[in-house]
């Protein structure tokens, strides 16, 4: 990710970290079963969330220090080991923003299953795995269990720790990160999209508040040991008819259900965990069905994205073929009309032996040549805009409504009109150079064909102004104007708005086009018999 392009953070970001650790740590001690460790423990979750969404340097050091701070109270009373066992949680943290943030550049928001994968062995169960080795040999070193307990305890330890992260930090990358970077409270560059998670319909909703409430009620009334699949199969039907959103819901649920709630209002936790019960298989398994069903609802959540891409494609590819049948259409027709006429002039000009006529059909030629030129330069102006990809650079708006007008001087009438564009002096603007000269040509050869012809004194004026962050080139005259019905279909592809126009009716569109292609908008506010005022908005840069 682009360091320079991110997000400046609120001052409390800071001071969020070291609060939220210090409560996790509040609650997690309550789950504590022996020296040291407990079956959850929330910092180490709610650091890799707060490292993903503010950067290491908010994170790392209050992870350290709250786990400094708490480490007696896990029953460790050799004060110089306070400074160590924190290196344990360091390790998962460091490990997350290294191979998931770093290296693979993982987007944590989820937004597609390649990064689901990503995010689970790079960013949760391998730093996982870290963080416990590290803390097995912490506590086989100096002596607090007995080396036959390793691999039993760092089980059961890797059980507590991936089923915290998967029920929780899932939950709050997916859900709250959107959310955050809106409001601009994450580190992702401001240019980031990021999708927002499905809203459901209301029976969808009633459907899902049913379903869980049914998991609540098995957690109360079934004995977990024999029925734990049962949560498992219900979040696999979740993933299937809702997708991911909506499964990691579900996760949250069954892990309150399963690891919460069982300690704090029964104290039977401590049995379920002890290291000889068969509850840890249980577990395990129960964890890999909510890992298998948040995949499989990641899948079908990309399926039905995938959907809607394509429905929409075939939309967009129906009305391009609609568009191209009516551009063959109208180009077949325009450019036949003066090949016909020219072929007329001809032949008439063969049967006409009075020498004196050939000049005016030479002349009514040299019309219909002009006017096939006139289309030809349209149809390429609309293939460059269509195929070429934008490229800004920096450009004297005055020097190119200078040239652009010289190149007008053939139209009639040209000679009448008085061009001002003097206060254009100093305005520099960043634009497509070539798409910006299409837009002011077809709007100022507008302005000089659709002159009143008894207007004593013609104008047309180029003006510049920023507006709301963005960039207006006004284009303003005193000639016909145009109706409210015209305006409507102004932009239209072949519309041609009076009946005394020479042209192909593609100009404005071509305008229009190329005006979007720039991240920009086209207005028009005219009054019939008054004038007409184009207002062309591009983005600053």
């Amino acid at each position: 990710m682009v360091e320079a392009s991110r997000q400046r953070l609120p001052w409390w970001t800071w001071a969020v970290p070291p609060l939220l650790f210090a409560l996790g740590s509040y609650v997690s001690i309550h789950y504590r079963y022996d020296a040291g460790v407990g079956s959850i423990y929330l910092p180490t979750v709610f650091s890799i969330v707060l490292l993903s969404w503010w950067g290491p340097w908010r994170v790392l050091p209050a992870l350290y220090v709250n786990s400094f701070l708490f480490t007696r109270f896990w029953g460790v009373t050799v004060w110089w080991q306070w400074f160590v066992y924190p290196l344990a949680e360091l390790t998962f943290a460091f490990f997350f923003w290294l191979l998931f943030l770093r290296l693979a550049r993982g987007k944590y928001w989820v937004p597609d299953t390649k990064n689901l994968l990503l995010l689970g062995w790079l960013g949760l169960f391998g730093p996982t795995a870290l963080n416990l080795l590290v803390l097995q040999n912490f506590f086989t070193a100096f002596g607090s269990q007995p080396y036959e307990l390793f691999w039993i305890q760092f089980l059961r330890n890797w059980l507590g720790a991936t089923t915290a992260n998967v029920g929780v930090a899932l939950i709050a990358f997916y859900w709250l990160t959107p959310w955050l970077h809106r409001h601009g409270l994450t580190t992702i560059p401001t240019q980031v999209s990021l999708p927002w998670p499905r809203r459901l319909g209301p029976w969808e909703r009633l459907e899902t508040l049913l379903l869980y409430t049914g998991i609540i009620a098995l957690s109360i009334y079934l004995p977990f040991q024999q029925y734990w699949f049962v949560f498992g199969l219900v979040s696999l039907y979740i993933s299937i008819r809702f997708g991911f959103g909506e499964v990691l819901i579900c996760n949250l649920l069954i892990f309150l259900v399963t690891y919460i709630f069982p300690f704090a209002f029964t104290q039977r936790q401590m049995a379920l965990f002890h290291h000889d019960s068969p509850i840890i298989n249980i577990f395990l398994g129960n964890l890999l069905l909510a890992v298998f069903s948040a995949l499989i609802g990641r899948v079908v959540s990309d399926l039905r994205e995938v959907e809607v891409k394509l429905s929409n494609q075939n939309k967009e590819l129906e009305q391009a073929n609609q568009e191209l049948d009516r551009f063959v259409y109208s180009v077949s027709h325009d450019l036949s009309a003066p090949l016909r006429s020219i072929q007329g002039l001809v032949n008439i000009s063969k049967l006409d032996k009075d020498i004196n006529n050939r000049e005016e059909y030479l002349s009514k030629v040299e019309q219909s040549v002009n006017k096939l030129d006139l289309f030809i330069r349209e149809i390429l102006d609309y293939s460059r805009n269509n195929r070429m990809a934008v490229s800004v650079e920096p450009i004297a708006l005055k020097a190119l409504c200078l040239e652009v007008i010289e190149n007008l001087r053939y139209i009639d009438n040209f000679q009448r009109i008085a061009f001002a564009c003097d206060t254009l002096e100093e305005h520099v603007i960043t634009a497509d150079k070539l798409r910006l000269k299409i837009i002011l040509n077809n709007i100022l050869s507008n302005a000089i064909k659709f002159q009143r012809p008894h207007e004593p004194h013609p104008w047309v004026r180029v003006t510049c102004r920023q507006k709301d962050g963005r960039i207006q080139v006004l284009i303003t005259d005193n000639g016909e104007g145009m109706h409210e019905e015209v305006l409507q279909k102004l932009f239209t592809m072949f519309y041609r708005g009076s009946t005394r126009t020479t042209g192909s009716g593609l100009g404005l569109y071509i305008a229009k086009e190329a005006a979007e292609k720039m991240g920009g908008t086209i207005a028009v506010v005219s009054e019939y018999g008054k004038g007409s005022t184009f207002a062309v908005e591009l983005p600053l840069a």
